[in-house]
């Protein structure tokens, strides 16, 4: 989890990783607990994950040797946590929660905003992967917007369907501004000084137009960015594509039957 680069000690992509899904999990514990007592607190420590995971997608944009790949895992795990979402819901209902945020899609869309952004960059240099950004970029606006359509109709069964099915900016967790958060990790990649003041910034800025309390707590994913030491550590490629579905699963599931009322 920790490694000394330089003489300077630091946290491993591994170590962020798990950091990330041990919080993740205490913020998630909340969500399925919250009425029976689970204090705020819970949720408010959560807050730094999904910036460490969107800093750890910039990170894995950069080394991976598949950018299509690394989209489709990321597509492929949104499909599937959100059919299960839906399936816990069908027939293990509980009322007081409601399972609708998958952290696959908000990082499926920022890699996607990534690799249009670069695409867009340089037009000359490579006029094909340009035409293909411009493309991209209309699908996901497109797609994005389709809901409204939907929305329209007054079926809430096809509108659903289509969210299990088509990523969001509008409907993913954090919405287009975690998106953005992803690509400016992007483009500052290699300093975590600088990626470290994007975090307190951004967290900061939180306070203008979110006024739930809690969302500005984000600025305390800073300290974590900040000692990154860009090693990558233990490798655990499809640890948590697993381990996310899962322990959501585990924790309705108890949360329902424990506490049915």
């Amino acid at each position: 989890m920790f490694s000394k680069v330089d003489g300077r000690w630091g946290i491993t992509s591994f170590g962020l990783k798990v950091i990330g899904i041990l919080l993740m999990v205490v913020d998630h514990i909340h969500e399925m607990f919250y009425y029976v007592g689970i204090p705020t607190a819970f949720t408010m420590i959560g807050r730094v994950v999904a910036p460490i995971f969107l800093f750890l997608a910039a990170e894995g944009y950069y080394y991976t040797h598949s950018k299509f790949g690394y989209l489709r895992n990321l597509l492929v795990g949104f499909w599937i946590t959100s059919m299960m979402e839906l399936v816990l819901q069908l027939y293990l209902p509980n009322p007081h929660i409601v399972l609708i945020n998958s952290i696959f899609g908000t990082l499926f869309l920022s890699l996607s905003l990534m690799w249009i952004v670069d695409g867009l960059s340089h037009p000359k240099q490579n006029t094909k992967m340009f035409m293909f950004a411009l493309g991209a970029l209309l699908i996901l606006i497109v797609a994005s917007l389709g809901i409204f359509a939907l929305m329209s109709l007054n079926d809430m069964t096809l509108l659903r369907t289509y969210m299990i099915f088509v990523p969001s900016f509008l409907t993913v967790e954090g919405g287009l501004p975690f998106m953005l958060l992803g690509v400016l990790f992007h483009w500052t990649r290699g300093n975590t000084k600088i990626q470290a003041l994007v975090m307190l910034l951004f967290g900061l800025s939180t306070l203008l137009y979110v006024h739930d309390g809690i969302t500005w707590m984000t600025i305390f994913a800073a300290p974590f960015i900040y000692f990154y030491n860009g090693e990558q550590g233990k490798k655990s490629k499809w640890f948590f594509y697993v381990f996310y579905p899962t322990h959501i699963a585990i924790l309705y599931i108890a949360a329902t039957l424990l506490f049915p009322k």
